[in-house]
């Protein structure tokens, strides 16, 4: 039995999605991304219809790609999960790319889904002075020649404080994690998933 995807709503719950999440699995199982977790991958969604497979960075505290299965169609995208008492997180998403049926998703899955493991995500974090804690945290991903962010932490502050920032470059199949590591709220995404 695959570790992928074991946690969260069962497989079985959805299955409309059973060949799409048996290939997500696949393609997870046969690349072992470093920076994956396979008890940290879980599978979420909206009643029957709705199915969300969702593959976090270990240490970008909730920066997750998303295999979104709806009816009309599926998509895959990049997004920051840390609450699932609703599904906003997600659906605000950055989509890289989308498929009208599910057996057009089925093949066309294993390279979409290599090319963003490996995809570059910039780890930005902004201190104030020399606090040990960062104020504010993004990633941001390179799509299409745009710069597109997400914010994992966002303290506001009106104070003009000295700041430094801290940027590193990593990816979903990077062989060493990133100085600055925020786990993922796997404790609390499964509760609610």
């Amino acid at each position: 039995m695959s570790q992928f995807f074991s946690a969260g709503v069962a497989a079985e719950f959805f299955p409309r999605w059973q060949a799409l999440v048996g290939a997500a699995r696949e393609i997870l199982e046969r690349r072992s991304p470093a920076m994956v977790d396979p008890a940290e991958t879980f599978i979420t969604g909206e009643g029957k219809e709705i199915c969300m497979l969702v593959i976090p960075h270990h240490w970008l505290g909730g920066v997750s790609l998303v295999i979104v299965a709806r009816p009309e169609c599926i998509d895959l995208r990049w997004a920051v999960v840390t609450d699932l008492r609703d599904h906003d997180q997600i659906d605000l998403g950055k989509v890289v790319d989308g498929w009208p049926s599910l057996d057009a998703a089925v093949q066309a899955l294993d390279p979409v889904v290599v090319q963003e493991l490996s995809r570059f995500i910039q780890w930005s974090c902004v201190y104030r002075g020399e606090a040990a804690r960062p104020r504010r945290i993004r990633a941001s991903l390179d799509l299409n020649g745009q710069l597109s962010r997400l914010d994992v932490v966002s303290e506001f502050s009106l104070w003009p404080w000295p700041r430094r920032e801290v940027v590193e470059r990593t990816s979903l199949s990077s062989t060493n994690p990133p100085a600055f590591r925020l786990p993922v709220p796997i404790g609390r995404l499964l509760k609610q998933a």
